[in-house]
Order: C-alpha cells, then sequence, then structure tokens
C-alpha cells in the first residue's frame, strides 16, 4: 500500500492533534501532567495550536504520513505493503499534500546556533494542568539534552507518533530517515528523548542511549510508579 511523505500543511494541524492523542494518550507521563478526561480534552486543542505554529515555523520541519489508498479496509492490504517515498528536499509534494490519509506525524527542531536569535513558538497549556509535573519533567528533559550535546546547535525529534490503527507500516521509519539525512548533509548531530518501549527502534537506527529520565508519578489510586525515558544521541558518520 503507499504511502507518500510531505511537509505539513496548516490544514493539517487538526488531524496531528488527534494522532498525537491517540498515540500518547496512555503515557503515563501524559496523564499525570494533564489527569482528568476535561484537561485532555482540552489539551487536545493546545496541541492543534502548537502544531500549526511549528507547521509556520521555519526552524521546525512538522513531517506527515500520508496513506494514498484511502479504500482500503481500516488502512491495511495485507498483499500490498510497498512504500511510496514522495518528498524532495523541503519542497511540498502536492500529489501527496492533496490526497491520502494522515497517518503519521514527525516535529523535527533545526540546528540553533549560539548567536542565533531565535524562539520557538511557546505552547499554551489548559486549565487543569499539573504544572509542577510539567514543570519538573520539562527541567528534567533540558537538563538531559544539555548533557548529552551542550551548546552544540543539533537536531531534535521533539515528537513523533502513528495512529495506532496504521503502526508497523514503516511510516516512523520515513520520518525519521529524513532527520538523519539533514543530520548528514549539515554534518550535525540529533537528539531525542524516546519510552522505554520505543528505545529498540532507535537503537537500530544508529542512535546511542547517553542519559535516562525518570521521575515518580502517583496515580489516582495513590500508587506510585517511577516514569523513565532514554536520552539518544546520533552523530553521522564522517565519510
Amino acid at each position: 500500500m503507499p504511502l507518500a511523505l510531505s511537509v505539513a500543511l496548516p490544514a493539517d494541524s487538526g488531524r496531528i492533534a488527534e494522532i498525537h492523542m491517540a498515540a500518547f494518550g496512555p503515557n503515563a507521563m501524559l496523564r499525570a501532567q494533564f489527569p482528568t478526561p476535561a484537561v485532555r480534552d482540552a489539551l487536545q486543542r493546545s496541541i492543534e495550536s502548537k502544531a500549526l505554529a511549528d507547521i509556520l515555523d521555519p526552524k521546525t520541519t512538522v513531517l506527515v504520513v500520508r496513506d494514498l489508498d484511502q479504500a482500503a479496509p481500516g488502512g491495511k492490504d495485507q498483499s500490498d505493503q510497498s512504500t511510496d517515498v514522495r518528498f524532495t528536499g523541503d519542497e511540498h509534494d502536492e500529489d501527496a499534500c492533496k490526497k491520502g490519509t494522515i497517518i503519521s506525524f514527525a516535529k523535527w527542531a533545526h540546528p540553533v546556533a549560539e548567536d542565533e536569535e531565535y524562539e520557538e513558538p511557546p505552547w499554551h497549556w489548559p486549565e487543569g494542568t499539573a504544572l509542577e509535573v510539567l514543570n519538573e519533567w520539562t527541567k528534567q528533559m533540558e537538563e538531559a539534552q544539555e548533557k548529552v550535546v551542550g551548546s552544540t546547535p543539533c537536531y531534535r525529534l521533539n515528537f513523533m507518533g502513528t495512529d495506532p490503527v496504521h503502526e508497523r507500516r514503516g511510516a516512523a521509519s520515513m520520518m525519521l530517515r529524513w532527520g538523519l539525512e539533514q543530520c548528514r548533509k549539515h554534518n550535525a548531530p540529533a537528539y531525542l528523548e524516546s519510552t522505554i518501549e520505543a528505545a529498540p527502534f532507535y537503537e537500530k537506527n544508529g542512535f546511542i542511549a547517553i542519559e535516562t529520565l525518570s521521575l515518580k508519578l502517583q496515580d489516582s489510586y495513590g500508587c506510585v510508579e517511577t516514569y523513565k525515558e532514554i536520552g539518544f544521541l546520533y552523530r553521522p558518520q564522517k565519510a
């Protein structure tokens, strides 16, 4: 079944938010930061707003993968799992952007030089967000990136998510390859944080586990668990 990779359009922000919540909604950290169904509903609107801002941000490339065969039941056809990559450089493929259902997205932040003036579009968190949890986790993420790459300009994979109905079709690999090609092209490293479950995927693609992030979370029943993620670094191989 043909899949097409392209840069996202502003009109795609709503679908990106839907996929984000479908992919990350069960995540323990997300549920600790946004603890009620009402807050998570409002979060989806915040994600849509941030996705639109990121799409318009020249220092961020938002990628989407589309299933071009809309007639396939359930989005899957076991008789044909071919991958059709339709992305050239930083340009839109008009055909890919006009048809097909978005099944996956990724946000790649570009390197920013120390002397370059840039400010990432801000998040606007919904009322009811557990800011103490969010701020502590954000602090850990910032400290981990600083420890791993320091002041070295790098690509950063901020989010990558796939509609659970369309997992294991190669969409994530397509979007990851795009970022690694940019790293090789510009001789820049890449950094990301991964859930424990996704770690083998990044290791298989040349990332090295450098740092572990962890935070104790308490659920609505008073049970405490330690949530962990791994900071990964990719360095392009020299020719």
